[in-house]
């Protein structure tokens, strides 16, 4: 049996690295040993893992990036000859960065596993510098859409035989959330961390066009971040307090989706966006902005959503209103299964195990 190494930074973050890594580590367990290599010691872990995964926590108080790697690299390369590992799945950009010199001190296969969309911040030269250095040192990377994987290879030329696209599975948990759609639901859903590059700006200009026209309609936002006070406030200006509401964050958010209409996603940029995945697998009508990566993997245009030209506040505006006031097209809309049987666990975790093996 195989032995295999999940390395991320800090598990004690709720983000969706540290989602995929717990969700991979219990599925691979059933398989492999497998170990979480936390590089940055928090105490605790925002996630449970079944009894089979052995998690290893590393350095304590440790926040500068070089102290990182200092307090981090020899460690890990003596974890990795005593427990044999066999492979080591890189979880993000600085894990990577973190260990992927290691591949030199041990016989492992080293697996770069990049969440992100490398255009998405190609404009920060520092990630990118990263991204660059790491997919030269990795002996195999693993993207999450196809236009991401297209980018490395034209902009890095990273051998295509060196890169796949690996999507993230849909749990069988959120498969167990689906109900009958509610076609007299008048709320709006959107789920997201409230930060500047998830588009809250442009939501709560939307909205403020939008509502008022429906006054029976709602629109909830969960989540929490920094923007969260700046857009209390704003909805308390805007005197839209009885139709934007923001819940905070709730644990496992998709049980609430099937008491909404549809879900729109403003963000300026993703990777392949949870919410999406979840909202399809539910059966949820979506509405986003086709930007650089993530949406148009998961939204088929007309089918079960619609795609909207990226920043265009009247467009999607106009999307928002059509699905207000055509019930029976939402409804449709919610019928569509392509999105549960493309992104399947079974077929995804079998192109884990090829890689594994391979």
């Amino acid at each position: 049996m195989k032995n295999v190494c999940l390395v991320d930074v800090d598990m004690s973050v709720t983000g969706g690295v540290e989602h995929v890594a717990a969700s991979l580590a219990n599925t691979l367990c059933e398989t492999y040993n497998v170990y979480v290599y936390e590089i940055k010691h928090s105490g605790r872990s925002a996630y449970e893992f079944d009894e089979r995964v052995c998690f290893h926590a590393g350095a304590e108080n440790v926040q500068r990036l070089r102290e990182m790697f200092v307090k981090t690299i020899r460690p890990f390369i003596c974890f990795v000859k005593e427990k044999n590992i066999d492979v080591v799945l890189m979880m993000g950009n600085y894990p990577a960065l973190l260990v992927s010199f290691a591949r030199f001190f041990t016989k492992s296969k080293y697996v770069f596993c990049d969440h992100g969309g490398l255009m998405n911040e190609w404009h920060l030269k520092d990630i990118t510098m990263i991204r660059f250095l790491v997919s030269r040192l990795a002996h195999q990377i693993i993207v999450l859409t196809d236009k991401t994987k297209q980018d490395y290879i034209g902009k890095f030329h990273i051998n295509r035989k060196k890169i796949s696209r690996i999507y993230n599975w849909i749990e069988d948990e959120i498969l167990e959330a689906e109900r009958p759609y509610n076609i007299n639901s008048r709320k709006i859903l959107s789920v997201g961390r409230l930060s500047q590059e998830k588009g809250y700006d442009m939501l709560m200009e939307i909205a403020r066009d939008v509502l008022p026209l429906y006054p029976e309609w709602q629109w909830h936002v969960y989540g929490n971040g920094e923007m969260f006070d700046k857009i209390s406030e704003q909805v308390i200006e805007c005197r839209m307090e009885r139709q934007l509401i923001l819940k905070g964050n709730v644990e496992k958010a998709y049980n609430v989706y099937c008491d909404y209409a549809f879900l729109v996603l403003p963000s300026y940029r993703e990777g392949l966006p949870l919410v999406l995945l979840e909202a399809g697998a539910l059966g949820i009508p979506m509405v986003s902005f086709d930007i650089e990566t993530g949406p148009n993997e998961i939204i088929e245009q007309g089918e079960n959503g619609f795609l909207v030209e990226p920043y265009s506040l009247e467009k999607m505006r106009e999307k928002v209103i059509y699905l207000i006031e055509h019930p029976e097209k939402r409804k449709e809309m919610s019928g569509y299964t392509n999105v549960r049987k493309k992104f399947a666990k079974k077929t995804i975790l079998q192109q884990w195990i090829k890689l594994i093996e391979g």
